[in-house]
């Protein structure tokens, strides 16, 4: 009986460790999201080149000219010939992890 109770200790434990360990890179993204989303509403873009930039979705990484790094942080932006006009956004100092512009 005091393996069960002990098992149920550690679910009990680790289980919000464990959601808490997978749902903050979800965070992460979503504060990406709108910084890119800035950046969107900035911008020109007669070729509808940013169509897959939905601030509904919760993850920038699905998003046409987005890499992300394993844990699902923006690391690079690729718009290079897009034909785009705009300003950058200071919102873009929220991309911690970008790499490439």
């Amino acid at each position: 009986m005091g393996g069960i109770c002990n098992l149920a200790v550690r679910v009990t434990v680790l289980l919000p460790l464990l959601l808490l360990h997978l749902l903050l890179p979800l965070a992460s993204s979503n504060s990406e999201g709108e910084a890119l989303s800035a950046l969107r509403r900035s911008l020109s873009d007669p070729d509808n080149v940013l169509q897959s930039w939905d601030p509904n979705l919760v993850n920038p990484c699905t998003w046409f000219h987005i890499t992300c790094d394993h844990n699902n942080r923006v690391t690079r932006l690729d718009l290079g010939n897009s034909n785009l006009s705009g300003h950058l956004v200071p919102e873009l100092g929220k991309l911690e992890h970008l790499q490439y512009l």
